[in-house]
């Protein structure tokens, strides 16, 4: 295998945590309905259990952020992907609903660890040249699952007619969604270190023949040279030293979960099935809708995985947000009409479309790079925190609001999008640089 496979390769792998990610949001938003009967809750606490999980993914990113520290990048995944499997047996074989959410919470702390050292990762071991694409590749998997979950579902509510099987087809999810992570812990197992983790840590030799995994032998030099560089004028922040720009990069990490996740996604996706039955005016099922749903992230992943690295981050992640701000508009108008029509799902797909190579994609790999080497767990790790923050406080209050006044959201929804777009022209592009040039960059600024 080639050096620049390698590395395709290695950016797949990291797109199976996304892809297990949106799979496991897929099949527990449909499996509702089946948990409630089976543990007796009752539907004003059928936002609690989609919501446990993302308690353990908020406590599963901080921690992840010191582990991948301390212990590296590596060993850190290594380590979720085992919690993951224990998490999931659990669950599946769950008895009672304490057990079920003890088993929610280690896979969703599996999940927040692998999903934040895993943009890291990609970030610190791919070329500059091709970073934005190793990046949207590590997205491009994420749609799959969303499909594949609710495919599943899908077939179960259609085609089995045994009563026992569709009770607990939530079980056989869960169990076969563990399965999944115990093929990915395998591959995994041979993946290198971070070299510029070694590096930082003072493995200059490791790190060196870890950088022949994924790049040519006359490239070695010149990155392990524009390393030593960066070391040496980062003395200070060893002690993470506020500057100015340290300063305005620590701003960008923080803001930023807030205009993801008010632009709706999460609420959107988890009620997914739910929205489409109160917006059709036909008798398709939610779930077989939701499918298209996810069709459409496939292809706005492969907007970014084409035109990351020609465009850049700023040109997509307008456009996008442009894309997010108009769709939200219209469904709003259209709540606000109360008037059922075929534009408000289209305009769901277009949402989902232009969200994920903007909000989802452009912007998970732009806080990775424009964070410095010595900080960047820390700043990941609060962007991860504040992400899953507001996801759990938007998917606990939506179907009460969306209940009480069914537009609300979305003018929310559509308002955050809409000032995102002001914004983004503001930011620094960091499409052809590397890491080390971004971070002098954010040196320079006094």
């Amino acid at each position: 295998m080639t050096k620049k496979n390698y590395i395709i390769y290695i950016a797949f792998l990291i797109a199976s945590f996304g892809y297990i990610f949106n799979f496991d949001s897929a099949i527990i938003s449909s499996s509702i309905e089946n948990l409630a009967l089976t543990f007796k809750i009752s539907k004003k606490n059928i936002g609690f259990l989609i919501t446990i999980s993302l308690f353990g993914s908020l406590a599963g990113g901080m921690l992840s952020g010191y582990l991948s520290e301390r212990i590296g990048r590596k060993k850190t995944i290594i380590y979720s992907l085992i919690n993951f499997i224990i998490g999931g047996i659990i669950t599946s074989f769950s008895i009672n609903i304490y057990f079920f959410m003890f088993g929610r919470i280690l896979m969703g702390l599996s999940l927040g660890s692998v999903f934040l050292v895993g943009s890291i990762y990609i970030t610190e071991v791919s070329p500059s040249e091709s970073r934005g694409k190793n990046g949207s590749i590590s997205q491009l998997l994420m749609p799959f699952g969303l499909i594949f979950g609710f495919f599943i579902v899908y077939l179960i509510s259609n085609y089995v007619t045994n009563d026992l099987i569709i009770s607990n087809s939530w079980r056989i999810l869960f169990l076969f969604e563990t399965l999944q992570v115990l093929i990915i812990l395998f591959l995994f197992l041979k993946v290198p270190e971070s070299p510029r983790w070694l590096f930082f840590k003072g493995n200059k030799s490791q790190a060196i023949l870890n950088l022949g995994f994924f790049l040519p032998e006359k490239q070695i030099n010149k990155v392990i040279s524009q390393m030593e560089d960066s070391n040496n004028t980062s003395v200070p922040r060893k002690k993470i030293t506020i500057n100015k720009g340290l300063f305005l990069v620590l701003i960008l990490a923080t803001i930023f979960p807030f205009f993801r996740q008010l632009s709706g996604i999460n609420p959107i996706i988890y009620y997914a099935p739910q929205l489409f039955k109160e917006f059709s005016i036909h008798t398709v099922t939610g779930y077989y809708q939701s499918i298209f749903m996810g069709i459409f992230q496939i292809l706005g992943s492969f907007i970014s995985l084409f035109f990351i690295d020609k465009w850049g981050r700023k040109v997509l992640l307008f456009i996008g947000t442009l894309g997010v701000a108009l769709s939200l508009g219209y469904i709003t108008y259209s709540l606000l009409l109360k008037e059922k029509n075929p534009f408000e799902i289209y305009s769901l797909y277009f949402y989902n479309f232009t969200y994920t190579f903007s909000l989802g994609t452009i912007l998970t790999i732009y806080i990775s790079e424009i964070l410095p080497t010595n900080i960047r767990s820390l700043g990941v790790t609060i962007f991860t925190f504040l992400n899953y923050v507001f996801d759990i406080i938007l998917t606990q209050i939506f179907p009460i609001i969306e209940t009480k006044t069914s537009y609300l959201p979305f003018l929310i929804f559509f308002i955050t999008s809409t000032f995102l777009l002001i914004f983004i022209p503001f930011i620094p592009e960091t499409k052809g640089k590397t890491l080390e040039d971004i971070e002098k960059y954010w040196d320079n600024i006094i």
